[in-house]
């Protein structure tokens, strides 16, 4: 299945069964499990046969918020745009480039981040992504921010300093 297809299954939340890859490594114990009801323990996603992911090619565009070695397809669209859900559950998969690590956490109280197939994609302050070493990886997920508001959040990368960012969501200039 071509990577663009791909990518936008997992921008709307499709089913990834056509957008499956080889060559992962075994399915990791989801260590702190979180409830649907409450913020989880920051939490790893690898590049595994049990996470949803797919491997492609990615070039950002002007639309996507590209911080270092993470990328979300169309999300700086989303600054004067209306939410597609009302329950605040917005779905966006990242690219994460070949063989990076990077981390991912929200500093706003209420904003937090949904990502993580082996955790039912509950609740986390923070996620670090294991891209895959031979490609370029997107993973399933997205965001669970309530209303509109400007979202701090904070990317790292082993060996960099901290990059913080402030996304609108759905609340115009931030």
């Amino acid at each position: 299945m071509p990577a663009r297809l791909c990518l936008f299954l997992i921008m709307t939340g499709a089913s990834l069964a056509a957008c499956s890859s080889g060559g992962e490594k075994d399915t990791p114990t989801p260590a702190g499990t979180a409830s649907a009801a409450s913020i989880g323990p920051a939490r790893d996603i690898e590049c595994t046969q049990g996470e949803a992911h797919v491997l492609t090619t990615f070039a950002p565009g002007a639309d996507d918020l590209t911080i270092g070695s993470i990328s979300w397809p169309g999300l700086l669209t989303w600054a004067s745009t209306d939410p597609a859900s009302p329950d605040g559950n917005h779905k966006i998969g990242p690219v994460v480039r070949a063989g990076k690590v990077v981390t991912v956490s929200a500093a706003d109280g209420e904003a937090i981040l949904r990502y993580g197939q082996g955790w039912g994609y509950s609740p986390a302050p923070a996620v670090t992504f294991h891209a895959c070493a031979d490609a370029d990886t997107a993973y399933i997920g997205g965001f669970h921010v309530p209303g509109r508001r400007c979202v701090p959040l904070t990317v790292t990368e082993p060996g960099k300093p901290p990059t913080r960012v402030t996304v609108s969501f759905f609340a115009g200039a931030c």
